[in-house]
């Protein structure tokens, strides 16, 4: 596995240094170049130079503000105006429902070839810098999986689910197919491979029926 692209610092921080004020047209400039060069190069190619050259700034400006290739690529991922589908399953009441119109919406996500390149490109960039894994669990995996596991808590006091139920492992065991779904490149996502996968996690999910004494 490639090392990430850092420069040589004592320090790590991402802000300017004093006197010298972050230019948010710069700013956005580099993250849109960094999106730009993950459609057509992918993660593995994608560089600070070539960053720099299609931002028209500097390699220093860019090392300044962010102290790697993956802090880059997170913050041009996670940093577009709603990337991904970040809201908690809707609660209709039905938690069968409610989970699959989540899921369903995960799952064009993951499909729409634009953010599946991004997708690819920052969990890449996430195996490689703790920072940048770090920064992605908490913009978007522990998004996803509290929200998820709200709604199944919810689902437990009403007694259409298991309260013994580990609602962590499912919550995993979606967004983990997902990722795998994407980051292997499979052809085979569909609405249709997501509802089998909620078929076998809601069956086992269900409250046992109530029988008379």
């Amino acid at each position: 596995m490639s090392q990430p692209s850092k420069r040589p610092s004592t320090s790590e921080d991402p802000r300017p240094t004093p006197g010298r004020k972050r230019s948010e047209a710069s700013r956005l400039a580099i993250l849109a170049a960094t999106r730009e060069l993950i459609g057509q190069q992918g993660y593995e190619k994608l560089s600070i130079g070539g960053i720099a050259a299609r931002a028209g700034v500097g390699k220093d400006t860019i090392y300044r503000w962010w102290p790697s290739k993956g802090m880059v690529v997170a913050d041009a991922v996670m940093e577009e105006a709603q990337p991904f589908h970040l809201a908690a399953p809707p609660r209709t009441g039905s938690v069968d429902k409610d989970v699959r119109t989540w899921a369903h919406a995960l799952a064009r996500d993951f499909v729409d070839p634009v953010r599946a390149d991004r997708i690819r490109a920052v969990t890449s960039a996430a195996s490689e810098d703790p920072a940048t894994a770090e920064r992605l669990y908490e913009r978007f995996t522990q998004v996803q999986r509290t929200g998820f596991i709200d709604r199944l808590r919810v689902a437990a006091e009403a007694g259409e689910v298991r309260p013994d139920a580990d609602f962590g492992a499912v919550a995993d065991a979606i967004l983990g197919s997902l990722m795998y779904w994407v980051t292997a490149r499979r052809t085979d996502l569909s609405i249709e491979s997501v509802d089998s996968l909620l078929d076998v996690l809601l069956r086992g999910l269900r409250a046992e029926p109530v029988t008379g004494s």
